[in-house]
């Protein structure tokens, strides 16, 4: 059994290693590692992967180019929206317990989201849109998102089917992307 101080040490975000002393029965492993993050290391992880992401392969990939400037402001917008929400799920996958709390002090102090202008409005909510689609089939299907962000871009409806594919299949590397990176 764990002593408090073990615990006390645990709970701190120190890691310790479990000793047989601490495992009379032999039940598990017999060393077992535990490392627990704080929120500023989790967040200033994604951060620091938020702004290296540019897009520029995904934008060529569903036929944005360089020169379509309102176009291409708008997919940003959205892919950066995405990348929050799908961070969000990301947490969700690999801290069960702590996910809730690190995405609430992310949306509470993250510049992006707090800046008082009206872009930082607009990503707040399409950030929320986008988490309440991903709420349903979680990291299982993107699908949803995928369509509604080929309706927004598709520059003619019989586009849309195309770009939807070409969406999901971004999505879902953004995603392993962000999980990947996540600590």
């Amino acid at each position: 059994m764990i002593e408090m101080a073990q615990a006390d040490s645990l709970i701190n975000g120190q890691a310790h290693t479990l000793s047989d002393a601490d495992n009379p029965q032999g039940i598990g492993h017999p060393r077992v590692s535990v490392t627990y993050y704080t929120a500023d290391e989790v967040i200033r992880q994604f951060l620091g992967l938020y702004y290296c992401l540019d897009f520029k392969a995904e934008l060529e990939d569903i036929g944005i180019t360089r020169l379509q400037f309102i176009r291409r402001g708008k997919a940003i917008r959205e892919f950066r929206a995405i990348c929050i929400a799908l961070w969000g799920l990301a947490l969700q996958k690999s801290f069960p317990n702590d996910a809730g709390d690190f995405f609430s002090e992310f949306r509470e102090k993250a510049p992006m989201l707090v800046g008082g202008g009206k872009e930082s409005a607009r990503l707040y909510e399409r950030v929320n849109a986008y988490i309440e689609m991903l709420e349903l089939k979680k990291d299982t299907d993107f699908s949803t998102v995928a369509d509604l962000l080929a309706k927004t871009l598709a520059p003619h409806a019989e586009e849309v089917p195309r770009l939807r594919l070409r969406l999901s299949l971004i999505i879902r590397n953004l995603y392993v992307l962000i999980f990947d990176k996540l600590v």
